[in-house]
């Protein structure tokens, strides 16, 4: 009887502290606005769940190559979001709706997200701009961000 009860309650501590421990993947979500100096109507979200991150945007150029990255400017540090080369693919109606990948948690290192519009059509790996080694022989590509969220 006495190992009865201690087994009962060496299995209800157990479940106890399993229960407890148990959380569901964090969520975050954050309302992507316009970037300082864009004048479209681009506006949409970004839901960050565990190692996705969601996005659902209206309002962008069809046609036009955009890329998503984690940025902080001012220590010039970004992360990519998804696959590279970070494409984000935009409807025939300038609609975005598609869910990227990232390295869990990797966001919380960051200050801000940000969708940028890439110079020529092409995917840009460096949303703070890619410094030419050449100088003035040639200018830097630098992506326009037309979208930004605060994540912290």
């Amino acid at each position: 009887m006495k190992r009865l009860i201690i087994l009962i309650f060496a299995v209800s501590l157990l479940a106890f502290m399993v229960g407890c421990g148990a959380k569901g993947p964090e969520k975050l979500e954050v309302q992507l606005g316009p970037a300082k100096g864009y004048e479209g109507a681009a506006k949409g979200t970004a839901v960050i769940t565990g190692s996705d991150v969601t996005f659902n945007i209206t309002g962008l150029q069809p046609g036009t190559v955009y890329t998503a990255f984690f940025v902080n400017e001012k220590s010039q540090m970004f992360h990519g979001v998804g696959k590279e080369p970070f494409v984000m693919p935009v409807d025939a109606n300038g609609n975005v709706s598609f869910t990227a990948p990232i390295k869990k948690d990797s966001y919380k290192r960051f200050v801000h997200m940000g969708v940028y519009m890439n110079p020529g059509n092409t995917p840009v790996g460096n949303p703070l701009g890619v410094k030419a080694k050449l100088g003035a022989f040639m200018k830097a590509k630098k992506p326009k961000m037309v979208l930004v969220a605060k994540l912290r």
